[in-house]
Order: C-alpha cells, then sequence, then structure tokens
C-alpha cells in the first residue's frame, strides 16, 4: 500500500543523520501495549520504526475525529456533508420501514447514497480549496490540511531528530500527503464499499496468524512457518477487511505487526 510506503519513508530509516528520543519512544510503545524493552536506535530500529509509524497513524485519526464534531464554514465542509449523509440515510430508512410499497430503490437508497457521497469525498475531499479566501479564486492548501501537517511534524520533531536539511525537508514534504490519505482511506473509502469495511488492531501477546497478518521483522531466510507459533508485539498497521470475524470474511489489507522477540517468548 502507497500509504505504508509514505508513512516509512517519513519516518526514514533511523540509521544515519537522525537521533531518536530513546525516552520518549519508550514511553509510545507502553503507551500501545508493548511491555517490551528498547535499549539502543541500532538494535532495536525496527520496533522504533514500527512504534513512530503506529503513532503517526494514530496522531491523524485524533486531528480528523476532532474535525468531524465541528461544523458550519467553508472550512468544514467535508464534515457538514458526512453529517447530512448520516442524517439522510436515516431519514431514507425511516421511510423504507413506515411508508407502503415494494419498490427496490427504496430498500437500496440509503447504501446507495452512502457509497455515492463517500465516492465523492475520496476524490475531492480535503483537496486545495477555491474561493472563500482573500485570494479569489485561486486555490489554496486546505486548512485542515496545513494547520495539521504543521503540528504532526512538531510531534515527529520530538520523537526523532533528522540531523540533514535535505532528508528533513524531504520527510516533512510527506507531512500533508500522508494526513490526506489516512482520512480519506479510513473516514471515506471504507465506506465506499457495501457493506462497509472496517479496520482492527491487534494487541500486543496476539497469537500471529499468517491469513490476517504480514510479519515485518522476518528475514527472507526465516522459515515463515515458524510464525505459527509466535506472538504480536506491536501491530503497527490495522488489519482492513469485512465481516471480519466471520467465516465470510473479506480481506483487503493484511495488518503489519512485529512479533515477539524469541527470548521473551521463552521467558
Amino acid at each position: 500500500m502507497e500509504l505504508n510506503d509514505n508513512i516509512k519513508k517519513y519516518i526514514t530509516n533511523l540509521k544515519q543523520d537522525t537521533v531518536v528520543n530513546m525516552g520518549e519512544v519508550k514511553k509510545l510503545l507502553l503507551h500501545y501495549g508493548c511491555p517490551t524493552e528498547i535499549r539502543n536506535q541500532k538494535e532495536d530500529r525496527i520496533l522504533i520504526q514500527a512504534v513512530l509509524q503506529r503513532h503517526v497513524i494514530e496522531t491523524i485519526f485524533e486531528y480528523a475525529n476532532q474535525y468531524f464534531q465541528s461544523t458550519g464554514k467553508h472550512y468544514h465542509l467535508e464534515s457538514d456533508i458526512t453529517k447530512s449523509e448520516s442524517t439522510l440515510s436515516l431519514l431514507l430508512n425511516h421511510v423504507s420501514k413506515c411508508r407502503t410499497g415494494n419498490d427496490e430503490i427504496t430498500s437500496i437508497g440509503p447504501s446507495k447514497l452512502r457509497q455515492q457521497i463517500y465516492s465523492v469525498l475520496s476524490n475531492r475531499g480535503f483537496a486545495d480549496i477555491i474561493g472563500a479566501s482573500n485570494n479569489g479564486n485561486t486555490p489554496h492548501e486546505h486548512p485542515f490540511i496545513a494547520d495539521h501537517r504543521k503540528k504532526l511534524n512538531e510531534v515527529m520533531y520530538e520523537l526523532r531528530v533528522i540531523k540533514s536539511s535535505q532528508k528533513r525537508t524531504t520527510s516533512e514534504n510527506l507531512a500533508a500527503t500522508i494526513i490526506r490519505d489516512v482520512v480519506k482511506i479510513f473516514w471515506f473509502r471504507l465506506k465506499v464499499q457495501e457493506p462497509v469495511v472496517h479496520y482492527q488492531w491487534f494487541p500486543n501477546n496476539s497469537a500471529v496468524d499468517k491469513a490476517l497478518m504480514e510479519v515485518a521483522n522476518l528475514d527472507d531466510k526465516d522459515d515463515k512457518d515458524e510464525i505459527v507459533n509466535t506472538r504480536v508485539d506491536l501491530c503497527f498497521f490495522p488489519l482492513i477487511g469485512r465481516d471480519i470475524d466471520s467465516n465470510n470474511r473479506k480481506i483487503y489489507t493484511l495488518a503489519r505487526v512485529i512479533t515477539k522477540p524469541t527470548s521473551n517468548l521463552n521467558a
């Protein structure tokens, strides 16, 4: 998935010219339910990358949750549209139950309405704005993207410092794309599907299931059959699918996980 690749580039490989704030990263691991001790940046780089990727997604989730609770003004157009869709869908469901008739269009109306609206938002949501500013019809960045791009970069700067100015600029320029893509995928595109698609994080110590998860800390030489008996250390990208807990489930994107170190399993 392109989003995964962009977040990884945004975090950077944490090798040269990057210094990790180990104290804050340790707090993050505990915050996301991972008790594994990290000792140094080099040896624990993969787990540090994973928890930073998880934090990027969760931080954007917080930004989006706050935004979609608000309403009014041109700035909140996307939020107002989602609220209106919810209201109209409820009314259409009410019509199908409280008015006589046996036409098919009424019964499928709510789902078709939802799919059309979220398809539009998936295409145009949080794109550059035309009008509603002193610039007239000159496109300018959506305020939600502009404001939270700066905030996300500030959050990440507290966790890892990129010494190279060129690499830092390259990383920071990805923030807007990542924020827009996260919101489009998890708030819009999942609702275009019928039935609606959901996402799921796997907690620490969950049994690893190859049908639901992709293990990121395995080398090509590792015997991947061995992961059957391993446990999740940290899930850093959620599973995306529908009817996940049923026999009719459909998986669109595997969860990405880090497995526990062998020494932890033996303990």
